[in-house]
């Protein structure tokens, strides 16, 4: 898996730069802000998949017990640009503190890790 640079980008704004998808998935930090994205730019010619990992199977809320938890699965048709996110940490974070993603194919699709500083 690649590891995805985490831009940032204010109230100024900012030009972010998207990559080649990594072929075996990529990885980005997520630090738990709750202002972490990520960009998917689908010019493939077809529908792809972006699943992001599910990190545990079963959390337990106050207010709803235990919950079962699946891998988030997006899917992007050819010509869209989506925005995925935030990430919760006690989701989506492997225990280097990055979130994992796969995608069904590659070619022609670009991503970016992307988080909004606050203002």
């Amino acid at each position: 898996m690649a590891t995805l640079t985490v831009n940032t980008f204010d109230i100024d704004g900012a030009g972010i730069a998207l990559g080649a998808a990594g072929g075996s998935g990529d990885v980005f930090t997520n630090d738990g802000t709750e202002r972490t994205f990520l960009i998917v730019d689908n010019a493939s010619g077809s529908s792809i998949t972006v699943t992001i990992t599910a990190q545990k199977s079963q959390v337990t809320t106050a207010e709803y017990g235990q919950i079962d938890v699946a891998d988030k699965t997006i899917t992007v048709p050819n010509g869209s640009r989506y925005y995925i996110g935030p990430f919760k940490t006690s989701l989506y974070n492997n225990s280097s503190g990055q979130v994992a993603v796969s995608y069904s194919a590659t070619t022609s699709v670009t991503v970016a890790a992307v988080k909004m500083l606050p203002a």
